[in-house]
């Protein structure tokens, strides 16, 4: 009856539309947990309009009768433990589970309680009181958010509808199942002598023609001016001058930004475990690339290389998938960033020259480089002792560009540096700045001095998987520190000379830039500090599970 009121207005809608008219009318139903009254829209009201575009949404894909869709299903019982009311233990055991859910059991209570399948709404709510009791003492809000999660499958079923029709038919039945749950609810909450008559109150707002425009086949306009604003009541926010107007320029800039994030992700292991390696741009990059460094490989460190072409083959033959796979490309990038690390710059620049996809993919294989910064006294002299550090850590890597990503983090909040270890993997943290026997100084929210103690910055830096070396080059930063809290920790004794420090970021970057390890890069850094005829003996480095050296 209802669709044949609205089959005009309906006929010219794409079933995505009308699900969305559903779905906005469904809204309304929270206002009976949320105890948020709208204009001209009670709850009584809010369950009617959604059943009265829920026949509508069915009679659009094809279902001749509600009844019988909703009774196959729910054949006064509930489908999954096949009782009255409902055992929710054993529910919980096979719901879902399509091994122990009993379809046959199922069609079978069709047979035997036809005789028992509702005519009107009273008789589907009290049906569904009978499955599944409510109780006025049930936790706020649970049908509610249950509808909320069956009407995403039931969006999923209608996105799927044209080659998988079946997941509608059981989906269309559970969302009309949790809107007879919220009208049971409603009910709890009226006065004893007061029922809730559904049959009578939809027959009320449908009384076999349409109540707007009074025509048995509705000619109300496509957007009544009624229901605009009807459940979106905004400020009005003013996005003149804000909208697009170049979609060919807002696709350029947003390709840009997929670049520019790919690139910045780093080696985060959250982002390896989700590489799409099996098919498409990625899976082409990786196997060219894992050629290539074999090749490049074959005669400094045979096993990489073998290793490389077994990968690179493995992936190349990869089942092509989707999003839904078993797989990930976490060792195949340790692997890579290995090869990546001990090939020659000449061999690198020739693989980046060669192609723009592999030339992005090396970027994840970059050395990550944080280095925090704090000025709480606001000193001159510090700041530019601390910007020539920062200008010397970048021009190491300038020199070889490339190889190495810095991030530099100034003026640095203890919750700055947490957010950053946090959401970045970084391969050396680098903190620039004053430091004493009780930890390194950064600044408050106000500007102010506050002290990061050297416990707190160690449970900071170990939950960095990839760390390889943390430098605090700051006076005094290793006189209290006795064990390494990563695989190196390098640091002053004692108060040490501006310049010498500048000198000492110089000399380390300067070998990490040329690949070399961190041991190596500190050996580089002592001796620059030495060719500037600084005192050495201060500057001191701590590896996990070694004495200090």
């Amino acid at each position: 009856m209802t669709a044949f009121i609205y089959q005009d207005a309906n006929a010219i809608r794409s079933k995505e539309a009308t699900y969305l008219h559903f779905v906005e009318v469904c809204g309304m139903l929270t206002q009976l947990d949320r105890k948020k009254k709208r204009i001209k829209v009670d709850v009584t009201s809010a369950i009617c309009k959604a059943l009265g575009w829920y026949f509508p949404l069915l009679a659009k894909m094809g279902i001749a009768s509600v009844e019988e869709l909703v009774f196959l299903k729910y054949p006064y019982a509930c489908p999954y433990c096949r009782e009255k009311p409902h055992n929710d233990a054993r529910c919980k055991l096979v719901r879902g589970a399509e091994a122990t859910v009993s379809h046959a059991d199922v069609l079978r209570l069709v047979d035997e309680n036809r005789a028992l399948m509702p005519v009107d709404l009273n008789g589907w709510r009290r049906m569904f009181a009978d499955i599944y009791p409510r109780s006025i003492n049930a936790p706020t809000g649970f049908s509610s958010v249950a509808l909320f999660e069956e009407l995403g499958e039931l969006a999923e079923a209608i996105r799927v509808y044209d080659r998988y029709p079946h997941y509608f038919y059981g989906e269309a039945a559970d969302v009309f199942s949790y809107i007879m749950g919220i009208a049971n609810e409603y009910a709890l909450t009226l006065d004893e002598d007061a029922d809730l008559d559904l049959q009578a109150e939809y027959v009320a707002r449908y009384p076999g023609l349409c109540i707007n425009c009074g025509s048995r086949s509705c000619m109300c306009p496509a957007v009544p001016k009624a229901t605009v604003g009807r459940m979106a009541k905004e400020l009005n926010v003013d996005m003149t001058g804000r909208r697009i107007v170049s979609f060919d320029a807002f696709a350029r800039d947003g390709e840009a930004a997929a670049k520019a994030v790919f690139e910045g992700s780093g080696f985060d292991p959250r982002v390896a475990r989700r590489l799409p390696f099996d098919r498409g741009d990625l899976n082409a990059a990786l196997t060219q690339l894992a050629f290539r460094l074999a090749n490049a490989l074959e005669q400094t460190d045979s096993s990489l290389a073998g290793q490389l072409r077994h990968e690179a083959l493995a992936i190349d033959r990869a089942e092509r998938g989707t999003a839904s796979r078993d797989g990930d490309a976490s060792s195949l990038m340790m692997l890579l960033r290995r090869a990546w690390g001990e090939a020659r710059t000449d061999v690198q620049r020739g693989i980046r020259a060669e192609d723009d996809r592999t030339d992005e993919l090396t970027h994840l294989f970059e050395k990550r480089v944080l280095v925090v910064t704090a000025n709480p006294d606001g000193e001159t002299g510090k700041a530019l002792r601390i910007d020539k550090e920062i200008r010397a850590i970048k021009g190491a890597f300038n020199r070889t560009p490339g190889n190495v990503h810095v991030e530099p983090l100034t003026a640095a909040t203890i919750d700055d540096l947490r957010r950053a270890l946090l959401n970045q993997q970084f391969d050396i943290i680098h903190f620039a700045g004053h430091a004493d026997h009780d930890g390194i100084s950064l600044l408050d929210e106000a500007g102010s001095e506050v002290t990061l103690s050297y416990g707190a910055l160690a449970e900071l830096t170990r939950r960095q998987k990839n760390v390889q070396c943390v430098v605090l080059n700051a006076c005094h930063s290793m006189s209290a520190i006795e064990e390494a809290f990563a695989p190196l920790v390098v640091g002053m004794m004692d108060e040490i000379d501006d310049e010498a420090a500048v000198a000492f970021a110089i000399g380390f970057y300067d070998a990490i830039a040329a690949q070399r390890s961190p041991d190596d890069a500190f050996e580089e850094g002592v001796l620059a500090v030495r060719t500037k005829s600084f005192p050495v003996d201060l500057i001191v480095k701590l590896r996990a599970g070694k004495p200090r050296a």
